[in-house]
């Protein structure tokens, strides 16, 4: 079995929830020749307990059951246990046939993460394991947030030991631009950039990580003037460095994560990217971009755009048009990230995977 998300595994999932599940083949957006649902499930929020997490396994198990292959988690996230249940997960639904090249599993590295079965938060993990091991020097941790390679190579190993596979689909460095750039300054953040991109280059090879990108905050959705600002067509040429720098003819860096929603819009329309939007320099690059907080932590469910849309689209709930106005703008965007734990809310958000996204939502 392979140990990855791989095209035969994945469009043998897309037939089998279009078959068992009535689930529309629209569902399913095709990059990199993997079949990834427009849907994915985010593991954010919530306490480290063990209450949460057999609620997080459950979720993912049921939506990975039901038509979500795109999981998508942080070590950081609840102190390392959202990595450790979908571990449990995963290992649930490899017993009644479900099989690892049939789901995408993305993770972040770069913040201080704790450790909650370990009782150790996050300031107690930095002298414990981060300093104690020299992985990093306390200068080298800026806002929690570190890149140090001795550090990227202690959390990757830990997020596979938490996730229990081999390989993982995506690793994002996560929110770097937001907590380093303002204090590294631009030439310095650029440069601890490629060390990074040149090591996650490295790590492809060894079939550690399949692909990597930047899950962001800001640094996207800014004006120039910013401080965190940051060019994607700066990055894209840093990654191809990266990548000629381990003798690969292309780079392993093709995604990014970052907000949109319909009270977040800048993606798609602030012209940062010299003259164009985020998404319209993102589909130049043949980049897949995944979406965070769709339904703005539920915010949106009072928004009376949001209540407009839900009629005019026939939709059951508030949940459903917010989730149908992010799924149905097309590519790049390959899928929003919904966080969901409780029961009725896994239940809710599974409803929309039936109904294929929309075309022309803006007309």
């Amino acid at each position: 079995m392979s140990k990855f998300a791989t095209p035969s595994g994945t469009s043998e999932y897309k037939n089998l929830m279009n078959r068992e599940k009535n689930i529309p083949a629209d569902h399913f957006r095709r990059f990199e020749d993997l079949e990834l649902s427009s849907l994915g499930m985010g593991t954010y929020l919530g306490k480290p307990t063990d209450y949460i997490d057999e609620l997080v396994i459950n979720a993912v198990s049921k939506s990975i059951r039901n038509g979500i292959n795109v999981i998508d988690t942080a070590i950081n996230y609840r102190h390392q246990k959202a990595e450790r249940s979908i571990g449990k997960a995963l290992e649930k639904l490899n017993n009644i046939g479900f099989t690892r090249d049939q789901v995408f599993i993305s993770t972040k590295n770069g913040y201080i993460p704790g450790d909650a079965d370990e009782r150790l938060n996050s300031n107690e993990y930095l002298d414990n394991v981060i300093l104690k091991k020299g992985l990093a020097t306390r200068e080298e941790i800026i806002n929690y947030n570190c890149t140090t390679i001795p550090y990227l190579s202690h959390q990757l190993h830990q997020s596979l030991k938490n996730l229990g596979i081999s390989t993982i689909d995506l690793l994002y460095l996560h929110n770097v631009a937001e907590s380093q750039k303002e204090t590294l300054g631009n030439t310095q953040f650029y440069e601890m950039l490629e060390k990074c991109f040149t090591f996650l280059e490295k790590k492809i090879d060894e079939q550690k990580i399949r692909f990597y990108g930047m899950a962001t905050w800001t640094c996207f959705r800014v004006e120039k003037s910013s401080p965190s600002y940051v060019n994607l067509k700066r990055i894209m040429s840093i990654s191809e460095n990266a990548a000629k720098n381990v003798g690969h003819k292309s780079s392993g860096f093709k995604f990014i994560m970052l907000p949109y929603n319909i009270a977040m819009q800048e993606a798609a329309n602030l012209h940062n990217q010299d003259g164009k939007t985020f998404f319209q320099k993102a589909r130049e690059f043949n980049l897949g971009i995944f979406t965070a907080v769709p339904l703005l932590q539920g915010k949106l469910m009072r928004s009376r755009e949001i209540k407009k849309l839900q009629v005019k689209w026939d939709l059951k709930s508030p949940a459903h048009a917010a989730i149908q106005y992010v799924r149905s703008f097309g590519m790049p965007l390959i899928a929003p990230l919904v966080g969901q734990k409780q029961p009725e809310h896994v239940e809710q958000n599974l409803e929309i995977v039936k109904k294929p996204p929309l075309n022309n939502i803006n007309e």
